[in-house]
This record gives C-alpha cells, structure tokens and sequence, in this order.
C-alpha cells in the first residue's frame, strides 16, 4: 500500500491536492518504516535454515551412526540442544527481541529435543512406543512456546499433540491416553490468547493457529466414538456451530471469508455432517437404548459439555449483531438435538426434516451471498442444493428424467445466479 501512495505523489502534487512539503514528510515518514516483507521473509527463511540444518545433522548421524563410540553418540545427540538452548539463552538474557532469531532458534530447538530423546533412549535401549515418544516430545517442547514466544514452535507444538492424539486414540486404540491431548491442547491456548487475540496481533501466523486449533479439534474429537457413536454427532454439531459463532464474533471476523478459519471449517462440517445425517442409516440405528446407561459414555459428556460451550457463546454472537443478520448455521446443533431424541422414535420425520435443514441453509447461503454481491458465497449456496441433489441421486426411486430435470434446474441456477450477480456488478461500477 504504501508503495502505491508514494507512486501516486507526484500526481497528487501536480493537481493540487497535496503540498509539496506534505509530500516530501509522507516519503521521509515511510522511508523510516521498516519494511513487513522483507520482516516477514527473514522469518521465514531464518525458520527454514533451522529445519534445513537440523535435517542436515540427522543425516550425518543416520550416516556415521554405526561406528561411534556411545559417548560419541551421546554427544552428538545432545550438543544441538545443548547449543540451540545456549542461543535461546543469548536472546533471553540480552533481551533482544529479534523475531527472526527467535523463530529460528525455536524451531530448531523444538526438533532437538526430539533427537536428543530418540538417541538417549537408543543408546540405553530405553523401551517405548510413538505414543510415548510424541507426548515426552511435546511437553518437553511445551516451554519453548512460552519462552521464546514463538509462533513456529507453537504450530508445530499443535500438530505434535494432534498427531500423538491419532496415534493413541486411532491407530494403536489407548483411549485412557487421549486425555493427555486435551490437557495439552489447553496449555497452549494462553498462548494463542495473548500473542494473537488479547494483543489483537491478526497476522498470518493468527490465521494458521485458528486453521490449526480448529483442525485439531475436528480430528481428535473422534476419539470418543467407540462406544455409542450416535451420540458422537451430537458433539459434532454443536463443535461445527460453536465454530461457526466463533468465526463471526468481532474478535475472530478477519474481514474475508477464506482467512476466517474457525467460520470456514464450522460452515464445512455442519453441512457436511447433514448430509451425512440426510441417508437413513443414522436414524435406523437409533433406539431407545441409545438414551440409556449415559453416566459412562464419553461421548454424551463430550456433547453435554460442547453444547453448553455453544449456548454460552450465543449471547455474546447477539450482542454484536441482530438476529436477522446472524448464519442460520449458528443454531443448527440446537435444532439436531431436537430431531435426535424425536428420531428415537420417529427416524423417518427426523430424516425428512435434516433434508429439508439442508435446502434452507442452502437459500439461505444464497441470499446471504446476493446481499453481500459474493460470488463466493452464493456459489458455495449452490453447492450445497448440488450436493443434497446427489446424496438424493442415489438413494430415492426417481427416475433418469426427473433426475436428469434437477440437475438441468441446478445448472440452470448456477448460470442465472452468477449472471444477475455479474450484471449487477457492471451497474454498480
């Protein structure tokens, strides 16, 4: 932007809307500032060379491994962390607050550590599983978030614990582990509060920590679904609508659509998980056991305790903004909720009634998009009528004709709308 500026200065000059002497103070005050790019590249690239010389050190290890003496392994495995911490120190100490510096050194002592455990355990023949690699890994690093402050770290300290959540929960089926992911992930949210939210710092690492969190969360939820998976949904619901509330509060709104994480990744999942619920195979497996013996299943804690996190962030959502103007998608797990204990008993209505959710929410992204003059928006509308046509394609007795009808209609509206949207664009400019 300012690059811009002083390139439209002579012509403002010229015709008169600046002074000379006002122009000559606007160039002298960006030339004192310092240039966000070129910041923003020197982390970059200072994160890079970290991974690039810590990559370079496991190769030389990997290579010459065999031959070394234990205490030459020992060595090795701890002088870059013992070096990398040494630097770290240097920044602490002298108080400088160079992000480059500490981007980097972060990083490279965030994957250190994890060579420091890997070749002690090695040298000792020290037993152990991924699972427990991945949580000593972690919180060992846990301090080098807080320390340096570093954002870099901080990323990678999230995909650690969703990773170490996967392993327990997914792959190696340690449920009584997965608690240690939670207490993990709350221990970095302080963090994500007062870089990002408390100092209302929205650069591009806030967005990939809001991608992040709100990822991680969506994977790891899962874990729960072992024992009464229909409740499971319930958790879903209200996690993709407490998103969704998120992503429109004033502190998380960034202004755009695909840099708005928390809305983006709600928006996704409720739709998706609605046309999930829009086949009858969810409806046919509840039962009226499905509301009994609930004192032991975690999932239906897991939805008692999200559902309440969602009905506490509605209120500061409506202090914001009116009724008329909030996403319908906001409420969605409140009416899910409703249509599960009545499809106990009644799953045919409840499945009707999710289809007919769908087709709302859909007009609703539509006229939402109309409003806004987003193509982005309306098209993602039609997307989702598209979607609920497809899910019917396959499980509904029409014939090719009349299916043939309805995606000829879809189309149809897929040209109508964006023409009216383009047509109305040229009018306006």
């Amino acid at each position: 932007m300012s690059k811009q500026i002083l390139k439209d200065l002579p012509e403002l000059v010229e015709a008169g809307i600046v002074t000379e002497e006002t122009a000559q103070k606007i160039v002298a005050y960006y030339g004192r500032q310092s240039n966000p790019t070129a910041n923003r590249l020197l982390v970059v690239f200072g994160i890079l060379g970290a991974l690039l010389v810590g990559m370079g050190i496991v190769l030389i290890i990997a290579h010459n491994w065999d031959s070394l003496p234990k205490a030459g392994k020992l060595f090795i495995g701890l002088f870059p962390l013992l070096a990398a911490q040494a630097v770290a120190g240097y920044l602490i100490v002298t108080g400088k607050d160079n992000r480059t510096w500490r981007e980097g050194t972060a990083t490279f002592l965030f994957f250190t550590v994890a060579i420091s455990i890997s070749i002690v355990s090695q040298t000792y023949n020290i037993e152990g599983d991924l699972g427990g690699f991945l949580l000593v890994w972690m919180a060992l690093s846990l301090p080098v978030v807080y320390v340096l402050r570093s954002s870099m770290a901080s990323l990678l300290f999230i995909s650690g614990i969703t990773w170490y959540a996967c392993e327990v929960g997914y792959f190696s089926n340690r449920n009584d582990q997965v608690w240690m992911y939670w207490l993990l992930f709350a221990l970095i949210l302080p963090f994500y509060y007062t870089e990002f939210i408390r100092s209302k710092n929205k650069n591009n690492f806030f967005h990939f920590h809001s991608w992040l969190l709100g990822l991680s969360v969506t994977i790891c939820l899962g874990v729960f679904g072992d024992n009464r998976a229909e409740w499971i949904m319930v958790a879903y619901l209200s996690l993709f609508s407490s998103f969704t509330i998120l992503g429109e509060l004033k502190v998380f709104d960034t202004g755009r659509v695909l840099s708005n994480a928390f809305l983006v990744i709600g928006s996704l999942g409720v739709i998706s998980s609605l046309l999930l619920l829009s086949f009858d195979w969810y409806w046919e497996e509840l039962s009226v056991n499905s509301l009994n013996n609930l004192a032991g299943v975690p999932e239906f804690w897991a939805g008692v305790a999200i559902t309440i996190g969602a009905v506490l962030l509605l209120p500061a959502l409506l202090k914001e903004k009116p009724v008329q103007d909030i996403n319908l998608k906001n409420f969605t797990f409140i009416l899910f909720i409703i249509l599960f204990l009545v499809g106990i008993y009644q799953p045919a209505l409840s499945q009707i009634v999710t289809n007919l959710t769908i087709l709302v929410l859909a007009v609703h992204t539509i006229s939402s998009g109309a409003k806004k003059n987003h193509l982005g928006i309306l098209n993602y509308g039609l997307l989702i009528i598209t979607a609920l046509v497809l899910c019917r394609f396959f499980d509904t007795d029409f014939s090719f004709v009349a299916r043939g009808i309805l995606f000829i209609a879809v189309g149809a509206g897929f040209f109508a709308s964006n023409y009216y949207m383009i047509r109305k664009r040229k009018k306006e400019a």
